[in-house]
């Protein structure tokens, strides 16, 4: 049961694959789009250079952030102050505290990769010494809300003050350029995973295609055979004829001298042959039911001598016409002067 619920995506019609890969295409299409033109737009960001730095103290999302969410902030770091890290969508991230350029509040949170946390506490330490160091810190704007709002219940159970507009910042780790085009360069893993589907269900739609065709053609000779082998069957055989003694035909059907042997014609019975040239059978001895009907109407013997004594008569008119056009004729017969 299980093998066939797994098996079953691969039994799918082959319109049905190929309408995937079309949406897996348009989406690879989409994805390769955002990519050049993060590609481009991370070359401008690199040309055009990191902006000024913003104290925290005054900090104004609209006016301290570029357009690309870049920004590039001045504030405090602690080394009391421990890190934290929290879940966002299955992913863990750590992050470190920054108050504000005058120490007062928590202003922001910068969010990094558990493996990356320590290389963001060297880069920090590396700009001062002593447990207040002033910081600037250049990264990408993260707006967010959920992010911002489990790190506020972090800092909430950890029993730290923070600002109400807290700003959560991703900063670069090493060089801002690298940072910046690696940061553009995401995009293309789901580019070349969308592609490789969509190409694997091209792939599977044609071999389910080809596998179709392959099974009707088979389907249909198959059927062809069998229409034949039905007909043959329905098809009287000549062997199953009785042979009243003659010898049986061949296998093939196919009719021996003795079977194509015209029977014998009846006797009395004369060719004549048509106007055609074909040969016509003409039976001599049996009156025709016109001749029947004619004789059947004959009128009485009338003797031409006074008192009959001999067998010359008088013919009417139907029997001269019969005589000489072998029809009647149609004209009502004259009435005869006695």
């Amino acid at each position: 049961m299980i093998l066939k619920t797994l098996l079953l995506p691969f039994r799918l019609n082959w319109t049905i694959y190929l309408g995937l890969a079309l949406g897996a295409g348009y989406l690879a299409n989409q994805d390769c789009q955002t990519y050049f033109s993060n590609t481009i737009a991370a070359e401008i960001q690199v040309a055009d250079g990191p902006p000024d730095p913003s104290p925290l103290s005054k900090w104004d999302a609209n006016n301290d952030a570029s357009a690309n969410g870049e920004v590039n902030v001045a504030g405090v770091y602690f080394m009391a102050l421990a890190s934290g890290s929290f879940d966002p969508l299955g992913s863990e991230r750590s992050f470190v505290l920054l108050a504000d350029d005058q120490g007062r509040e928590i202003k922001a949170v910068l969010v990094v990769a558990p493996e990356n946390i320590a290389l963001l506490e060297q880069q920090l330490v590396a700009q001062g010494s002593g447990e207040r160091i002033p910081v600037t810190v250049n990264g990408t704007l993260n707006q967010s809300g959920e992010w911002a709002g489990l790190i506020g219940t972090e800092l909430f159970a950890t029993d730290i003050p923070s600002s109400d507009d807290l700003v959560v910042i991703e900063p670069f780790l090493g060089n801002r350029a690298a940072s910046i085009y690696a940061a553009a360069e995401r995009t293309i893993g789901t580019v070349i995973i969308l592609g490789g589907l969509a190409g694997f269900l091209v792939l599977l739609a044609l071999v389910k295609l080809l596998s179709g065709r392959r099974s009707s053609a088979t389907q249909s000779q198959l059927s062809g055979r069998e229409a034949l082998a039905a007909r043959q069957k329905k098809r009287p055989s000549r062997r199953s004829l009785p042979s009243n003694g003659t010898d049986k035909t061949s296998p093939w059907g196919a009719p021996d001298a003795q079977a194509a042997t015209p029977p014998p014609m009846p006797k009395n019975t004369s060719l004549q042959s048509n106007s055609n040239g074909e040969a016509s059978l003409q039976n001599k001895t049996a009156p025709s039911r016109l001749q029947i009907a004619e004789l059947e109407v004959q009128p009485p013997f009338t003797s031409v001598f006074p008192g009959g004594g001999s067998s010359f008569r008088f013919k009417s008119a139907d029997e001269i016409i019969r005589q000489s056009f072998g029809t009647l004729r149609t004209l009502k017969p004259l009435k005869r002067d006695d």
